[in-house]
């Protein structure tokens, strides 16, 4: 029954993330180039949602720096500053603050992280 309580919610989620997203903008190359993406997970130890989270930035191929904030106000307090909230995960990429677990989820169902992947060059001279 959690599980499909969670299915629901992130299912609920990616829609009203397809009806609201905004593509992550990137220059335009006249060449392929490998774009590094700046990826951070605010995080603490063990916290459920910040280890799925992770894995599935690690299942797309996606570098990131895991700040852990368990027991550090400071770190808290930066997390707060930047994303507005005091819960963990939450997850900035390129600057953007894109939300917590269930946002990476909903944009990993509908393929928004497919263009993160540390693999994959982008060719914009078409």
């Amino acid at each position: 029954m959690k599980k499909f309580i969670l299915t629901i919610l992130v299912m609920s989620t990616a829609v009203l993330a397809a009806t609201n997203a905004k593509k992550l903008d990137t220059p335009t190359q006249q060449a392929p180039v490998k774009k590094k993406h700046d990826v951070v997970v605010y995080s603490s130890d063990q916290c459920s949602w910040c280890t799925s989270a992770k894995d599935i930035l690690k299942e797309h191929n996606i570098q990131f720096k895991e700040i852990n904030v368990q027991g550090n106000k400071k770190l808290i307090d930066e997390m707060e500053q930047l994303t507005g909230k005091r819960t963990v995960p939450q997850i900035i990429i390129d600057g953007k603050h894109i939300g917590s677990y269930l946002s990476l989820a909903s944009a990993n169902m509908l393929g928004e992280l497919d263009d993160l992947s540390d693999d994959q060059t982008e060719d914009k001279s078409s």
